[in-house]
């Protein structure tokens, strides 16, 4: 047995000399005075798992809200398709300002970005000297046979300066592109040498330039100086550089209506429809607009599973099992059962909200026995039809008066309501938060006090052990005593 330290300071083996089990004894005693501990601990966890169902409640009651917001956002039935007879010459996207229509879309020519070379006899290679000085490059619109030049608004002329050092052909390509002047140059080189390629970094005929150079070494550091890579016509044909590409603006018509775009994207010109064109066609291209409603179907649907898994969570958490006569965890608890008979109360709700459709039944989301829905598609194909009605059934929101709303927005208000801070989940929540921390406060206390009832019992079975110890030593020394006295007397 474990040895103990006596009120006397010595050490001693429990039970030894009395036969008292010293240990099983106090264990015992201490087992019962654990019973209201016992108790206390079996209660927390009850608790933490009740806890945990509400943890979980909560989440899916978020979900079953996130999913019925959409159903009254009104962009939800503005959503549309775009269908194009040839996609991969006209292709088209919608926002929700897009309304069903049918365009059809001829193109004559594509945009373009203006693109120059070096002329004459091309650079021996990248690392030739070209020349010093600066070289000036303003964005605008040339006219037709580039005969007149129109800076473009709001983009200022850009000098970029060329010292010794950076002036060969290289250097001077690394200088421009650094520039952000709008313009990107690259070296083309082949096997008669190289050549200086710029073009401008968008397309449009806003997006053309020209290029002005001075040249700071009239002796010429390098072979052909820095003019030869200037392009400005209208100042007499001064210039190095071939105009290899003009600026352009894409050209189509819509409907017959001819429209212009600096790009090969036309999205400012059908509200809600943004056209790309990838080819240049002959024959039009038909693209057609209509309403997506399978994507309100979709978000229909994803509310439909949203309320069937909180359905189920409920259902399970205060179910009775009559075979093994026991109750489910939430059995009986009024914060689950309120939940129950609200969800069941909005389901069986009508709506003003449309003359056509004024219950969920009718759009096609029907209760069945075990209080799930289910969504028909034969009946939504037929709500759908009327989309009007069916948008006014779901999406209508009244400040005034929420009598009036729509479903979506009345399942939303109600788990808003619960979800809130002063809801009824969020108090079920902070309520039994509370119960666990005054549990673990007592449970603190309490055994704290089984400490000290435990040193106090095993000091009085330890005293009671020393005892009996002597009185046993005793009584075998006169039970001794006697016996030797009894022989000698014989």
């Amino acid at each position: 047995m474990t040895s103990l330290t006596s009120a006397t300071g010595t050490i001693s083996s429990a039970g030894i000399g009395s036969g008292l089990d010293v240990n099983n004894i106090v264990t015992s005693l201490m087992n019962v005075e654990k019973q209201p501990l016992n108790r206390l601990q079996r209660s927390a966890v009850t608790l933490q798992t009740k806890l945990s169902a509400f943890g979980q409640i909560k989440s899916i009651a978020a979900a079953l809200q996130d999913a019925a917001r959409p159903l009254y956002n009104a962009d939800t039935y503005a959503l549309s398709n775009a269908n194009s007879s040839d996609a991969t010459s006209v292709s088209a996207t919608t926002t929700t300002k897009a309304v069903p229509g049918v365009f059809s879309l001829l193109v004559s020519s594509l945009s373009a970005a203006q693109s120059l070379v070096t002329n004459g006899a091309p650079f021996a290679s990248s690392a030739e000297v070209v020349g010093i000085g600066s070289i000036t490059i303003q964005l605008g619109a040339w006219s037709a046979g580039q005969t007149a030049f129109t800076p473009k608004d709001g983009a200022s002329a850009i000098t970029i300066p060329i010292g010794a050092g950076e002036n060969t052909l290289a250097g001077i390509r690394d200088k421009i592109n650094a520039a952000n002047a709008g313009v990107s140059a690259t070296i083309v080189t082949d096997a008669t040498g190289s050549r200086l390629a710029l073009q401008s970094s968008a397309t449009g005929a806003v997006n053309g330039f020209r290029i002005t150079t001075v040249n700071d070494d009239p002796l010429g550091s390098g072979t052909k100086g820095l003019t030869s890579l200037a392009y400005d016509p209208p100042a007499g044909g001064v210039g190095g550089m071939t105009l290899a590409q003009s600026a352009a603006n894409a050209q189509a018509t819509i409907n017959g209506i001819a429209v212009s775009s600096s790009s090969n994207t036309l999205d400012n010109v059908v509200d809600g429809i943004t056209f790309t064109l990838s080819k240049v066609l002959t024959q039009p291209v038909t693209v057609t607009i209509t309403r997506d409603t399978n994507a309100i179907k979709g978000k229909l649907a994803a509310f439909v599973a949203a309320y069937n898994t909180l359905n189920t969570v409920l259902s399970s958490a205060t179910n009775y099992n009559p075979t093994t006569k026991q109750g489910a965890l939430l059995q009986g608890d009024g914060t689950t059962t309120g939940m129950q008979n609200q969800l069941r109360s909005l389901l069986a709700e009508s709506s003003p909200a449309s003359s056509t459709f004024q219950t969920l039944s009718s759009i096609g989301v029907r209760v069945q026995k075990d209080g799930s829905l289910s969504l028909d598609d034969a009946a939504f194909a037929s709500a759908v039809a009327k989309l009007p009605e069916l948008t006014k059934a779901l999406s209508t929101v009244d400040a005034v008066n929420p009598g009036n709303n729509g479903f979506g927005k009345r399942f939303a208000a109600w788990t808003d309501k619960l979800l809130a801070g002063n809801g009824s989940l969020t108090g079920k929540t902070t309520a039994l938060q509370s119960q666990i921390n005054a549990n673990q406060k007592d449970q603190s206390a309490l055994g704290d006090r089984l400490v000290l009832v435990e040193q106090r019992l095993r000091a009085q079975y330890t005293t009671l052990d020393t005892t009996m110890s002597k009185a046993n030593a005793l009584a075998k020394y006169i039970t001794q005593q006697f016996y030797t006295k009894s022989n000698t007397d014989r």
